[in-house]
């Protein structure tokens, strides 16, 4: 499952020495068996309409899993209407509800896909993202993958790692993954082959 939580909201009740207050969202992302094994905030997604016809601004989320899945969400907000259940409860009721897009598995999301799927099936371990047009994901079959968000493709694959790949770091034009039994790997994009071959050093 996803837990949705405001910052202001969690901050606030501990603050004041609250326990934690109700989730904002909670929805199943991927199989039980496994559950969500990655997650990233991948920023400002596409507006949506509401009923009234008034647009509502969105983000993403995105999601791997144990099912080998890489999920891409809409995620809006609804204000509730105010409950007095909370004060009562000394638990913090929420005043805004996180809502995720598509709840079914026969909609479709606008100009973005929803699923990523891999032929390894394996589960995925980590994400990042490069830009709005690329993210990447890595799995337990030791692969790093590039993924198109608005087509649904895989746009690239990188292979050669010897263990299974549970971080990425991007900065720039640099990625840093594990995967490789006790070594850091770090690629850098920004060097052309010919520099690499006569001897490439890295500046931090």
């Amino acid at each position: 499952y996803v837990n949705g939580y405001y910052a202001n909201d969690v901050i606030g009740s501990a603050s004041v020495g609250g326990i934690c207050p109700v989730p904002n969202s909670r929805f199943q992302a991927h199989d039980e068996v496994g559950g969500v094994t990655a997650i990233l905030a991948a920023g400002q997604g596409t507006s949506m309409s509401t009923n009234l016809q008034q647009s509502r601004p969105t983000s993403i989320l995105l999601t791997g899993g144990a099912d080998g899945l890489v999920k891409q969400w809409e995620m809006m907000s609804r204000r509730l209407p105010p409950s007095e259940n909370g004060e009562e409860s000394g638990i913090a009721s929420p005043t805004f509800q996180l809502e995720h897009w598509p709840r079914l598995p026969t909609q479709r999301m606008k100009r973005r896909a929803h699923l990523f799927q891999s032929l390894s099936g394996t589960a995925v371990n980590a994400i990042a993202q490069i830009e709005p047009s690329k993210f990447l994901s890595a799995g337990a079959d030791g692969t790093v993958r590039i993924w198109s968000p608005s087509e649904g493709k895989e746009m690239y694959r990188m292979d050669g790692f010897t263990d299974s790949i549970s971080s990425l770091v991007l900065a720039k034009d640099t990625l840093i993954t594990n995967g490789m039994e006790n070594m850091v790997c770090l690629h850098d994009f920004s060097v052309d082959i010919d520099e690499a071959e006569s001897g490439y050093e890295l500046e931090w």
